[in-house]
């Protein structure tokens, strides 16, 4: 029993659970007095899908257009939200903070002086308003939010899953309070930690790697820390694991760190050119070292994605050993704000982000998929 429970797809699976349910406890709490129940009565849905996932097998012929039913009718669903929950009303502010970041740019000013309708100034990293950029121009944040479960299921179907985990895949997301709050708030956090996944997953693709790859992988890796450095996390343990098990050299791996460093430094310099000074004064680094954790934390978080990534034996470990690192990092994270503002005010009163937790959901469940899916890479590569 207690073996079943320390398997990892069960514990990765638990996880899932337990985001969705505190953000249902959290947000259903504004709107009934029934929100411990309804959260349960959701988690319990979750439970039932998984436990009886086998049945979607003799469905097989037609999951496919079920696939592409469902992401229609999600589509649809998400267009109606959009129409009737303007974005204004939300205490959210990611969609602002992009919105203010361009404006502020364009109008010929220093970008991260700008400040969301709720007066936070931009956090991440320059390629995280590039990755928005068409979707300010569009006027609607919320379509790049919707790009999430669409990435997750080009995952699926580039890994080779079969029909029946995609529906599964496709389900859970749709399904998930914390990806329903994410279409609504307009934010992007499940799409921006879906495409580190995706790099992972051609990363750990290739049995070796050339001068080319180590290019074309470092600039990669680059533009994509240039979003929020958190995701240093996930590189850290796939590239150990990768070096351990000797498909790439230590020579070619700080070749690799070399062109990532040029790459993410290369990002700012749009924004920095002419603001030299003002760059001094405010800039992501300070922002997130002075609104989310003291700098010491950070430098733990590293060690300890180091230490797990000890424990990879198989592609699909990097997945779960990110996910978990992720979730243990921002468990911390909340428990810091926690102690400094109390539980009630940074989990009800939003004084710690708990939108956070979705970083490492990407991971978790395409480790849980992996696990189910005979063709996925998930055997070993060597034998300890």
């Amino acid at each position: 029993m207690f073996h079943f429970i320390l398997h990892k797809t069960n514990i990765a699976f638990f996880v899932f659970v337990f985001i969705n349910f505190i953000f249902s406890v959290k947000y259903l709490s504004r709107i009934t007095d029934y929100f411990l129940v309804i959260s349960l009565v959701i988690s319990l849905i979750y439970i039932l899908i998984w436990r009886f996932k086998l049945l979607l097998k003799k469905f097989y012929p037609q999951l496919y257009l079920l696939n592409i039913f469902i992401l229609l009718l999600f589509i649809v669903v998400s267009l109606f939200l959009f129409y009737v929950i303007p974005v204004e009303t939300l205490n959210v502010d990611r969609w602002s903070i992009i919105n203010s970041f361009w404006d502020t740019y364009f109008s010929g000013g220093y970008a991260y002086y700008g400040r969301g309708h709720t007066g936070n100034p931009p956090g991440p990293m320059p390629f995280y308003f590039i990755l928005a950029l068409p979707f300010y121009a569009i006027g609607e944040m919320g379509l790049y939010s919707l790009l999430g479960i669409f990435a997750f299921y080009f995952m699926m179907r580039y890994s080779k899953f079969s029909n029946d985990l995609q529906t599964i895949g496709i389900i859970l997301i749709a399904l998930s309070s914390f990806y329903l709050w994410e279409i609504v708030s307009r934010s992007n956090t499940f799409i921006n930690a879906a495409l580190i996944v995706f790099s992972l997953i051609y990363i750990l693709k290739q049995k070796m790697f050339s001068t080319k790859k180590i290019i074309g992988i470092g600039v990669l890796i680059g533009l994509l820390l240039s979003t929020r450095n958190v995701f240093i996390i996930p590189y850290i343990i796939a590239f150990l694991f990768i070096w351990r098990t000797k498909r790439i050299r230590f020579k070619q791996l700080i070749l690799l760190g070399f062109i990532s460093l040029i790459v993410f430094i290369i990002t700012f310099l749009p924004f920095v050119l002419g603001h030299f000074e003002d760059f001094k004064i405010i800039n992501p680094f300070l922002i997130q070292s002075s609104f989310l954790i003291p700098f010491g934390y950070t430098v733990f978080f590293i060690v300890l994605a180091i230490f797990l990534s000890l424990l990879c034996k198989k592609n699909a470990d990097v997945y779960f050993y990110s996910g978990i690192t992720l979730f243990i990092s921002i468990s911390i994270y909340f428990l810091y704000h926690s102690k400094h503002s109390g539980f009630y005010t940074t989990y009800f009163e939003s004084a710690g982000d708990i939108s956070y937790f979705i970083l490492c959901t990407p991971f978790l469940l395409y480790f849980i998929l992996t696990g189910l899916n005979q063709n996925a890479e998930s055997k070993p590569i060597i034998e300890y």
